[in-house]
């Protein structure tokens, strides 16, 4: 009777374990390695990237993975969402940031993915874009700079309330006018950004302002969904 007993007590646990360990078996251990401490060097460990690897919710593009320079994680999609939308339709935005940017919006204590810091940053336009193809690309090098010298590149995805949402709001109810550059448009959040181009309401607030509170109210959500890192980011 007790050896059952204890069997039962412990099966569960078992059982869990090995559900948990089959569930992240994505990535062999050997590249799981590899991203770990790609991620440690890029001193990245402490975010959530790391935390969204090491449970599966992102994944390495395995493709010529020893021949790259650099490694690519996404996010498992969780939904049958477009990654690439019209701003009339899109219910997802992003926005691609720098090591710096990245760990400000992370940083639990003072942030903890609840403001975007650029929007209150000097002459920033601080764009978000319902294009995840065009998000990824940035930020940019500067004239000049070679491409490699902007990684680790970690983009956001923010989750509004349904398709069309943030559009409605800004565009249709604000008169806020996008930005279009390259073929594709996006919402500058900073101050050199679009609300120059809104009602007198938004113009006033900040297009950017009322983003953050939509965001630390838990209206829109904020999560990792694409980061590229150098292997070695000291070259």
């Amino acid at each position: 009777m007790h050896l059952n007993k204890k069997i039962f007590l412990i099966s569960p646990f078992l059982l869990a374990m090995s559900s948990f360990s089959m569930a992240c078996i994505k990535d062999p251990e050997v590249i799981r390695n590899q991203v770990k401490d790609t991620i440690i060097k890029n001193g990245l460990e402490k975010t959530k990237v790391m935390s969204m690897y090491e449970n599966c919710k992102l994944i390495a593009n395995k493709n010529d993975f020893e021949k790259r320079n650099d490694i690519e994680l996404k996010k498992v999609k969780d939904s049958q969402g477009p990654e690439d939308s019209h701003m009339k339709d899109a219910k997802y935005w992003y926005r691609g940031m720098d090591k710096y940017e990245y760990i400000s919006l992370d940083d639990k204590k003072k942030n903890n993915y609840e403001r975007v810091v650029c929007v209150t940053e000097e002459k920033s336009y601080c764009g978000i874009t319902p294009q995840f193809t065009y998000a990824k690309i940035y930020p940019k090098p500067s004239p000049g700079k070679p491409k490699d010298r902007i990684k680790p590149k970690i983009t956001i995805i923010f989750n509004t309330e349904g398709p069309g949402w943030l559009y409605n709001d800004f565009t249709v109810k604000h008169g806020c006018e996008s930005k279009l550059e390259s073929g594709e448009s996006s919402y500058g959040l900073g101050d050199k950004g679009t609300s120059k181009n809104c009602d007198k309401e938004y113009k006033r607030r900040g297009i950017g302002n009322v983003f953050n509170e939509w965001l630390s109210k838990g209206k829109i959500q904020a999560e990792v969904y694409y980061v590229l890192l150098p292997k070695d980011p000291k070259k």
